[in-house]
């Protein structure tokens, strides 16, 4: 239950700084998010260093980070009808960083 509960909780945190998320001490009800999902850059060959720096990394609300998973998986009018994952395949890492802070954004953790 508490596992439930930390997770509703922390989904109504105000939006923060991108300073303040990679700050942040992962506790209940929070995630480790990379900001350019690391999946992808793995099989594009980017190295785990790169993936797991601190830059890549925000500690974000458990729930919020569902949500921006699902994103990634629909359609989306902006990236011509595309899944962001699908339209961010072959991109760069300035691309893939732009839409991943973007994500964050529009799921209200990362102050706009």
């Amino acid at each position: 239950m508490t596992y439930y509960a930390s997770g509703m909780q922390s989904y109504n945190d105000p939006p923060r700084s991108l300073g303040e998320l990679q700050s942040a001490t992962p506790a209940p009800g929070y995630d480790i998010h990379h900001i350019v999902e690391q999946s992808q850059a793995e099989s594009e060959g980017y190295s785990r260093e790169a993936i797991d720096s601190p830059d890549n990394l925000v500690v974000i609300p458990r729930m919020k980070h569902w949500e921006i998973n699902q994103w990634y998986q629909t359609k989306n009018d902006d990236f011509g009808r595309e899944t962001p994952r699908a339209y961010l395949e072959g991109r760069g890492w300035s691309v893939k960083r732009a839409v991943g802070l973007e994500a964050l954004k529009n799921v209200g953790v990362l102050k706009p």
